[in-house]
């Protein structure tokens, strides 16, 4: 149940000179014990100045000095409320979204830059954040996760580089939760969906990149994905759509009856959070892998998941290009989803009938990120989503034409 904000929120800005004018949902995820909401809050301040800043509000016991703790008037429980960049989770990210800062920082560990800019290239609340710097002597990204976390994605970097892969090195890390890494070649995967939609040869890069991924010698397991938490998704979900709730119900049953029976023997070492943003290419030939990017969810898992994550994320990317008047990249992401399911399929004939459930559980994680918005954009998605993962567990398990040549149903023929 999303807490009570209209009187939530306010409490947390009174007697900081700030007043709450209004508040939009933007996310809700899993938070220890509890939920992290996420809001777009508009303000304005004693002088007329106003901001939308965005702010978390959470169940689940996360605080520090930075945090107010208010009561939830819908559950009677104590809730803390806290603004970007004071995440509790992240102690250091404060740090470094100030110019300033940045700089003091760099120059203490012999990287010294002039004027750099920044920008944020992604957030997760409580689990991480990565900054670009951009500056006249170099392009570095300050990636800041939780202070335990820092060793291990360390020594993950260090593996992917012995073993080849293109993933950027760790140029220096700190135990509060900062990381230092190097740019790497190269430009995101996306960006250049219209190039490589029906172009064979990135489809088989991106399977020969799961299989090097297959030899990095770890041993702990991968993150948790939506299969993991699919009684979570399944509950999240239903509470924001509950008049579709029986369809929600009937298609994680499906899900969980036809991945049961998945044995430990068919695992390896994946990437543990594919899609075509970790994944970067050569500019000039974009078929061609040059960089992978967020290794930290990596290690021992079904390598299905890592493809039904890739063909969800584009069947995702593929409704925002419409929604935006954009049919051409639109039927682009949609295309290369279904070369890369089809690819998925011929390689692997044994567990081609795990492909649908893959992309279903992660399509159906979609739709709850989509529909908790409350936005009736976001409620359409949803219900878009809800039939695109009708549509792939349906989907009959693909077979090889009788020419050897394996060409998915909506890539033109040769």
């Amino acid at each position: 149940m999303w807490p009570n904000h209209e009187r939530v929120i306010p409490q947390a800005f009174a007697g900081s000179g700030t007043s709450v004018v209004a508040a939009r949902a933007h996310s809700v995820e899993p938070s220890g014990n509890g939920y992290l909401y996420g809001y777009e809050v508009d303000t304005v301040d004693r002088t007329g100045q106003r901001a939308t800043v965005l702010t978390y509000v959470d169940t689940g016991g996360a605080h520090d000095q930075n945090s107010a703790i208010v009561t939830d008037p819908a559950s009677g429980e104590p809730v803390s409320v806290w603004a970007y960049p004071n995440d509790p989770g992240l102690p250091v990210l404060p740090q470094v979204t100030y110019r300033d800062a940045v700089a003091e920082l760099l120059a203490g560990i012999g990287m010294p830059v002039t004027d750099p800019v920044l920008s944020v290239a992604a957030y997760r609340p409580g689990k991480r954040a990565v900054v670009r710097v951009d500056a006249p002597e170099r392009v570095l990204f300050l990636k800041i996760v939780r202070p335990h976390r820092v060793a291990p994605i360390v020594e993950t970097h260090e593996q992917f580089v012995a073993a080849g892969l293109p993933v950027p090195r760790v140029l220096s890390s700190r135990g509060d939760g900062l990381l230092v890494l190097e740019r790497i070649r190269g430009v995101p995967a996306g960006s250049r969906i219209t190039e490589i939609a029906d172009d064979p040869r990135f489809v088989a890069s991106l399977a020969a990149l799961t299989g090097r991924i297959a030899t990095v010698p770890m041993t702990q397991q991968a993150r948790a994905d939506a299969m993991d938490h699919a009684d979570w998704h399944r509950r999240t979900l239903v509470a924001a759509l509950p008049q579709d709730a029986a369809e929600v119900d009937e298609l994680y049953d499906a899900i969980g009856r036809r991945s049961v029976g998945w044995g430990a023997a068919t695992k390896q070492v994946v990437h543990g959070d594919l899609h075509l943003e970790q994944v970067f290419v050569d500019e000039d030939e974009p078929w061609r892998i040059s960089g992978l990017l967020d290794i930290d969810t990596a290690g021992w898992g079904f390598p299905v998941r890592d493809v039904g994550a890739v063909v969800a994320h584009l069947v995702v990317t593929g409704l925002w290009h419409r929604s935006r008047g954009d049919a051409e990249r639109g039927a682009a992401a949609e295309r290369l989803a279904d070369a890369v399911a089809r690819d998925w399929g011929a390689r692997n004939p044994g567990e081609a009938d795990r492909i649908g459930p893959a992309i279903g559980a992660q399509l159906l994680a979609h739709a709850g990120g989509q529909a908790t918005t409350g936005s009736e954009n976001g409620i359409r998605t949803a219900r878009q989503l809800l039939a695109a993962t009708r549509a792939a567990l349906a989907e009959a398990a693909p077979t090889v034409p009788s020419d050897g040549v394996f060409r998915p149903r909506s890539a033109p023929q040769a």
